[in-house]
């Protein structure tokens, strides 16, 4: 499915930053990213580069495989 992947990778930016109990703004802070870009890879409108799921991840202090992975329930 077309663009899939993104859309896993959204969920789980979204989940991981929902349960530090952060903001879009105070996430997008923390890995050094614009508030308006997270919001569209939350919502899986953006075409990620691995370059840029390593740099969230490494903000995020997580793997960038575990932002790959088909996320868990909320």
């Amino acid at each position: 499915m077309e663009g899939e992947l993104q859309r896993i990778v959204g969920a789980n930016i979204r989940q991981l930053r929902k349960r530090r109990g952060m903001s879009q703004e105070q996430f997008a802070d923390t890995v050094g990213v614009h508030r308006t870009y997270l919001g569209g890879v939350e919502r899986g409108e953006r075409n990620l580069s691995l370059q840029s799921i390593e740099r969230i991840a490494e903000g995020a202090d997580v793997s960038p495989f575990e932002l790959l992975q088909r996320p868990g329930p909320d």
